[in-house]
């Protein structure tokens, strides 16, 4: 019985190691398997103290626990403001374990969020820097590391839509501002045809070179005129930096015969090939983007022209576009449907939340201003740090104004409707404050289009209004209920605060007119007229000449010269406004100059009283 007993034992041990030995066998495919597909977390520390490098080698498996240690200790010097360390024990937390989502959130807020405060506002450069490496950490790194984890794309959506789109910051404008101009060579014609092209771009210059003759022989030519700037090593992603810093350089610095050569192509079709090539790398090497994904974020929530109704293309140059996309991309990688989980409800928060920026400031304006230089930087240029300075210097920069986009009424609407329908069950207890949150756009929205004189699209949200939220107050014309509103706004109106209201809608009205936004600046007129009108006839008949307004035309007058005198606007964008009155509104042209005629007649000579 015994030798029965060692013999079963033997062969059990000679099957087990036969079997262990197989096993060996596969382990180099699986290794390299792993490999393959980026499974392996082994790299070296990087500048890492000696004592830590060895203890991540040494304790092999162990690294958990270092890693352990050092998420504690960078949570601790983030709460003790040492923002600096804390970013490097983070580094190597990364290292350590890539697929950590929650320190890769952790790094990337602490750029954005905390160091980058810590630069003063008077570098907004430096800011941006910190806030760019925060969001360039999430989308270059984190995320592909950890593709499955929504976490991440909420953290970068959230970037966007709340560090950059926000104002919270001192510097938020130099943040868009730096967006939009990165964006605008990316992106330009914004047209759902040109992203289609984009879309169709080969992957590789190479490719582009190998399947189009003309393109090959422009590039060709461009690496003969200057070898040394389109150098065959470049990679596409360098190609296509070089192209659009030639282009927005004007020549300036390049080679003669480069310049003159790109300036005879530049209209060619071959050229504008070259240029959606340089444009799509730039989308999907450097910004990663899925130009796919973009065309179905366009197609969407694209703003709606409200003339011909035709769906359009977002405003990339918007860090809100940026956050629907990430956010989309995120709900659509690692969402879960019909299993929402608070981190998807959050990220679809964002989706729907960057829509109402782009309806409430989704127009961006940017323009050249005279920025004067600070002291010490022109002493130092003048090298005469001791000598009183005669004239300060000035330096080109630029401003931004932002502006409602009532073409994205649609699309924020909709995705009002949709949430309320996709989270029904989820957060039952909660749709009482999203229906009403829903009621109270609509309400806002129908009155800013009737008075923009989009009318249709305003019966459009009152028939909608009426049908989802049925109210015996609703019940009347269109017409009536937006003179209701206009009452309820304007009863108790003093005589002061009806001049500063009119004051304030002209100069808007006139503001607008100078960007380009006709609609609006219609609109804000025709709110000024109905203000004014209502207080006259309201105001009652006892002391007319202190409690009636002036007549409109020169309270316009009056509001135009405001305008003008405003300085917070550059002299640029009121030189521009003065001329599209003249040329596009001849008639308002004309009765202002009238009105300027009367105002100085009615002036006192010079030293006197008018009622002397």
């Amino acid at each position: 019985m015994a030798y029965k007993n060692i013999i079963i034992t033997i062969m059990l041990f000679a099957v087990g190691c036969s079997i262990l030995f197989t096993s060996s066998l596969q382990l180099d495919d699986l290794n390299k398997s792993r490999k393959d597909l980026d499974l392996v977390a082994n790299k070296p520390l990087e500048n890492a103290p000696p004592a830590l490098a060895f203890a991540t080698v040494a304790m092999g498996a162990f690294r958990g626990l270092v890693v352990d240690i050092l998420w504690m200790r960078a949570d601790a010097l983030k709460e003790e403001g040492k923002f600096f360390d804390a970013k490097q024990l983070a580094e190597w937390i990364t290292v350590l374990q890539p697929r950590f989502s929650a320190v890769w959130d952790f790094q990337s807020w602490n750029m954005a969020y905390n160091i980058s405060v810590a630069m003063p506002a008077s570098q907004p450069e430096e800011r941006w820097k910190w806030v760019r490496n925060g969001y360039e950490l999430l989308r270059d790194k984190g995320i592909p590391q950890n593709p499955n984890s929504i976490i991440l794309y909420r953290s970068l959506a959230w970037i966007f839509q709340h560090k950059i789109s926000g104002v919270t910051d001192d510097v938020h404008k130099y943040y868009k501002i730096q967006l939009a101009l990165s964006m605008r060579p990316l992106i330009s014609p914004l047209t759902n045809e040109h992203f289609k092209k984009l879309s169709n771009t080969p992957d590789s210059l190479s490719e582009l070179i190998g399947s189009d003759e003309q393109v090959a022989e422009l590039v060709s030519k461009m690496r003969e005129f200057a070898p040394e700037v389109f150098s065959e090593e470049l990679t596409d992603l360098e190609f296509a930096g070089v192209f659009f810093a030639l282009l927005d350089s004007a020549g300036e610095g390049y080679p003669e015969k480069l310049v003159e050569f790109v300036r005879a192509e530049i209209e060619t079709q071959r050229f504008e090939k070259l240029r959606n090539f340089c444009q799509a790398c730039k989308l999907r090497q450097e910004w990663k983007f899925d130009i796919d994904l973009m065309r179905k974020v366009n197609e969407r929530y694209g703003p709606v022209d409200l003339k011909t109704g035709d769906r359009l293309p977002l405003n990339w140059e918007h860090p809100d576009a940026h956050a629907i996309f990430w956010a989309e991309k995120g709900l659509e990688t690692a969402g879960r449907k019909g299993d929402y989980s608070t981190d998807e409800l959050n990220t679809d928060r964002i989706v729907f939340h960057s829509l109402k920026n782009l309806y409430r400031m989704g127009k961006y304006v940017i323009y050249n201003v005279p920025l004067k230089l600070p002291r010490s930087d022109t002493d130092k240029q003048q090298g005469n740090l001791d000598k009183p300075q005669e004239e300060p210097e000035y330096k080109v920069g630029k401003t931004l104004y932002m502006l409602p986009d009532l073409r994205m009424f649609d699309a924020y609407n909709q995705a009002h409707l949709d949430r309320i329908e996709k989270y029904r069950e989820f957060e039952e207890a909660n749709l009482r404050p999203l229906k009403n949150g829903h009621r109270n756009i609509l309400n806002d929205a129908i009155f800013t289009l009737y008075m923009a004189g989009h009318r249709e699209k305003a019966a459009e949200a009152f028939k909608q209004l009426k049908e989802l939220y049925p109210r015996e107050e609703n019940d009347m014309p269109l017409k009536q209920f937006c003179r209701n509103r206009m009452q309820n706004e304007l009863d108790g109106l003093t005589i002061t605060d009806a001049r500063e209201m009119v004051t304030m809608m002209l100069k808007e009205s006139y503001f607008r007119f100078a960007v380009g936004d006709d609609d609006m600046s219609s609109a804000r007129e025709k709110m000024a007229r109905s203000v004014a009108d209502y207080y006259q006839k309201t105001s009652g008949q006892e002391d007319v000449d202190r409690a009636m307004l002036a007549d409109f035309p020169k309270l316009r007058y009056m509001a135009l010269m405001d305008f003008l005198n405003d300085g917070r606007y550059p002299d640029n964008l009121k030189q521009n406004l003065l001329a599209r009155i003249k040329n596009n509104r001849p008639d308002l042209y004309e009765k202002l100059t009238s009105e300027r005629e009367k105002v100085q007649k009615e002036a006192p000579p010079e030293g006197k009283l008018k009622n002397e």
